[in-house]
């Protein structure tokens, strides 16, 4: 005798229905686990039928036998669930380690004292500014400021003022460029911006503002008396014909020193022909 006919009479269909509509919750979220998939495959191997929450054997004499299959079904769910709750957290574990790399890398290319890009950073930075500048054919623009009479400044008033003044400086520099400009710490108190689409006038007119940005600086030694802050600046804009970043950062750094040779606190706009490639000799005729 089997434990159950087929259901056929009418407060068994109600019982039936129900367990439908809360079967196919189950099986869902037992979908989501290879457990409920092994499962399933085994239900359908061995030719049971899920019928609501009630398993249905299928004998060979023709019967129906049922079997309680309410547990396996929210067994497969809940294991399920598990395993998109350990999903979840192992993805939050690789995002946190991810933004944790990222951290790194951004305190590894970044300057501790002034929050500027840190020198190998920035000369990539150039590097790869340089060349797309060579392929599109657009200017690109650098602004070098050396802070004046720094290293006399730090033997007087100490190197915590010192620093404090690279800060400050540092701020102002980045004050004065635009958003999309690249700020680097070239060297102790040397400062390199890297201007993208800059002509010459509108990278002299950066460095102005830069150069009277720190001159307005309120600076006050240990005693609080007022220090006056000064920087020189060498600019250079071009479309750059190779992008050799040594032989461009040289031409800046030439405008630097003589701007500083002028006398300090003054801004030298370079030679942009000097970017240019030497023409070749002109060839003899024959005679």
């Amino acid at each position: 005798m089997p434990l159950f006919s087929p259901p056929g009479d009418t407060g068994f269909s109600r019982f039936k229905t129900f367990a439908r509509r809360n079967l196919y919750l189950g099986a869902a979220l037992g979908l989501g686990s290879p457990l409920g998939l092994l499962g399933i495959r085994y239900y359908f191997d061995h030719r049971l039928l899920v019928n609501s929450w009630l398993l249905w054997e299928l004998r060979d004499h023709g019967e129906y036998y049922m079997y309680a299959g309410v547990g396996t079904v929210l067994a497969m769910g809940l294991w399920g669930l598990w395993g998109g709750r350990k999903a979840d957290v192992q993805r939050t574990r690789a995002e946190a380690l991810e933004r944790a790399a990222l951290r790194l890398r951004d305190m590894a290319d970044t300057d501790g004292l002034t929050g500027v890009f840190v020198r190998r950073h920035l000369l990539e930075k150039l590097d790869d500014e340089l060349r797309r500048a060579e392929r599109y054919k657009y200017p690109i623009a650098s602004v070098f400021a050396d802070v004046d009479n720094f290293k006399a400044f730090n033997e007087t008033h100490g190197h915590m003022v010192g620093d404090e003044v690279l800060r400050r400086i540092a701020q102002v520099v980045r004050a004065g460029v635009r958003e999309t400009d690249i700020v680097g710490r070239y060297g102790g108190d040397e400062f390199l911006v890297m201007l993208p689409h800059a002509n010459a006038r509108e990278a002299f007119s950066a460095a102005e503002r830069i150069r009277r940005g720190v001159e307005r600086l309120t600076v006050s030694d240990k005693a609080g008396a007022p220090v006056p802050m000064t920087v020189s600046v060498g600019v250079i804009a071009a479309v750059p014909h190779d992008a050799d970043v040594l032989r461009f950062l040289d031409i800046a750094d030439q405008a630097l020193h003589r701007s500083k040779g002028l006398g300090k606190n003054c801004t030298i706009l370079c030679d942009v022909p000097s970017t240019e490639p030497a023409a070749p000799p002109p060839k003899e005729k024959p005679q």
